[in-house]
């Protein structure tokens, strides 16, 4: 099997301290604050204008609001309510430590991957992890890797894969025997070897609903603008009243935040057409680039130096590239882009089998 080197995290320090790992611990604890503080802004108006005697629409609208985040708050709670804080705890204590993982297919029901980890002094623990997403579930049944902390006295986990893919994911022991179960299928087992690096399984599966939504979306857009367009012509072919100066600008006003609209849409279906023909452009291949470690966890444009195959030493930027990608390349040396490096030229860049893109552009 050919694997791409990926990015691991430190064994030797407080899990908590992996810059990725504190992001995601924070972005997981936010909904279970901003949820509820989202239902308390619909439920206090209604209560207000039910008290006042306002209409039934209003009252019916803020209500239904309410109680969506209420709904999803509860689910909020239920995933990953009860497991933050034991969780938080485990990742100050604990530095991340290495085992080998085999992925079984998830239950029926709510969505709970199972996970049968051996650590390295031979003991086997399994584990169910809710709401897994299918690419980490490629990914540790790929690389057979996996990092955790814990168990706590609960039977709390922490988990996480290789490159970044699953920053922070949680999981719970099980005195289930899942090794008895069906362990799932790895669709492509050497994702650096296929012939395009459109064909990576991973990254198609990842990016196929965002690319087709970027044409869909063109829809809605498209008739907005007809419409207001057909508008602002007969409006200006009858000619503005005095009295109708208001209605013109309204017009006018919505017509530019349409248009507006419009731009986005067509900026995201332009996006995803050019990366549909860089990703095309070849298979994998690697270059060396040096890059210093990522000192923040977001989105950054960066420019490092690459070592292209014939020997020259060209400046790359990758424009906002993600955290993970950026934190491959400095814990590897290789940048991944699709097709050949060259000098002058712009191509898709990612890291084979992880569902990650971004653009390199290379200087000459």
């Amino acid at each position: 099997m050919s694997e791409a080197p990926a990015v691991a995290p430190p064994t030797d320090t407080p899990a908590v301290e992996d810059l990725a790992t504190a992001k995601a611990l924070t972005a997981l604890r936010l909904p279970l604050i901003g949820l509820p503080l989202a239902a308390a802004v619909f439920a206090v108006p209604a209560v207000w204008v039910a008290s006042a005697g306002g209409g039934w629409i209003g009252i019916a609208v803020l209500t239904i609001g309410a109680l969506a985040f209420v709904i999803t708050a509860i689910l909020a709670v239920i995933i990953t309510g009860f497991w933050i804080g034991p969780a938080g705890r485990l990742l100050r204590e604990q530095p991340w430590r290495a085992a080998s993982v085999k992925v079984y297919r998830p239950s029926r029901g709510f969505p709970r991957a199972k996970l049968v980890v051996q650590e390295a002094d031979g003991t086997s623990v399994s584990l169910l992890a809710p709401a897994l997403p299918w690419a980490a579930q490629q990914i540790l049944a790929r690389t057979g890797k996996i990092w955790l902390v814990g168990p706590d006295d609960k039977g709390w986990v922490a988990i996480r894969s290789s490159g970044l893919a699953l920053p922070l994911g949680q999981a719970r022991v099980t005195q289930t025997d899942l090794s008895s179960g069906y362990e799932i299928t790895v669709d492509q087992p050497d994702p650096t070897r296929a012939s395009l690096a459109s064909g990576d399984a991973v990254l198609a599966k990842v990016i196929a609903t965002p690319r087709k939504r970027s044409r869909t979306d063109m829809v809605a857009p498209v008739v907005l603008l007809a419409f207001a367009g057909f508008v602002v012509v007969d409006l200006l072919k009858r000619g503005v009243r005095s009295d109708q100066v208001g209605l013109a600008v309204g017009v006018f006003v919505g017509t530019l935040i349409i248009a507006g609209f419009f731009g986005w849409r067509l900026y995201k279906a332009l996006y995803w057409a050019k990366m549909d023909r860089l990703l095309s452009a070849g298979p994998w291949k690697s270059v060396q680039v040096e890059l210093p470690e990522p000192t923040r966890v977001g989105r950054a444009t960066v420019t490092a130096q690459a070592t292209l195959p014939d020997g020259r030493i060209v400046p790359v930027t990758l424009p906002r590239a993600v955290h993970a990608v950026r934190a491959n390349i400095a814990a590897t040396g290789k940048l991944w882009v699709a097709g050949t490096p060259t000098a002058g030229k712009r191509m898709a860049a990612g890291i084979p089998g992880y569902p990650f893109l971004s653009r390199a552009e290379f200087g000459s």
